[in-house]
């Protein structure tokens, strides 16, 4: 009986923690079912800094070392045992300082001075009717050589960017999960 009332104790803490998290992180969870019905990926969102993504479920919120984050993922199944995500998403907000395009601008031209960094490709593109820069890069950082995908769009005086970064065995393969968080990301007014 003393048994039974331990586990039950213990199963109404986890229940408690698990919401707790789920409220203090302002996730929701809700079920996107595709046409495949028993295969659909279960879906989740949060909303931070104004905000809105959507990610599939084996993607977890994470931490960033940039100031400027306003949310962070990583791939459940890429964080190392120093508990880094190698796969990463990172939305980041920053006040514009000058035009939209020369900020942008001065950040990968500095780059093109650091050896580590590759760019590969940048240029206008159409994401959701909304005109972004999208620019295209690696980098080599202590021999791990990853793939990178910038989105920046403008809103107001704010400059955001959407960045994918993952090892260059694994960029494609993730490819569509990025697809689908910028796609269906929301920034608020």
């Amino acid at each position: 009986m003393k048994k039974n009332i331990i586990c039950g104790v213990i199963i109404i803490v986890a229940i408690v923690c698990v919401f707790g998290y789920l409220i203090m992180n302002n996730v929701s969870t809700a079920d996107l079912i595709g046409s495949s019905g028993d295969n659909a990926t279960k879906m989740l969102s949060s909303s931070k800094g104004g905000v809105m993504v959507q990610y599939p479920s084996e993607w977890v919120l994470s931490e960033s070392t940039s100031n400027s984050s306003v949310i962070a993922l990583a791939k459940s199944d890429s964080i190392d045992s120093s508990k880094v995500g190698q796969v990463t998403i990172n939305v980041e907000k920053q006040p514009i300082e000058g035009s939209f395009d020369s900020f942008i601008n001065k950040t990968y031209t500095a780059m093109q001075h650091d050896s580590s960094f590759n760019l590969t490709s940048s240029g206008q593109v159409l994401i959701n009717d909304k005109n972004a820069t999208e620019y295209v890069y690696t980098s080599d950082v202590d021999g791990v050589v990853k793939e990178h995908n910038a989105i920046w769009f403008d809103k107001g005086d704010q400059a955001y960017v959407v960045l994918y970064s993952a090892p260059i065995d694994k960029f494609n393969e993730n490819l569509n999960s990025f697809n689908y968080i910028l796609e269906n990301m929301q920034i608020g007014a």
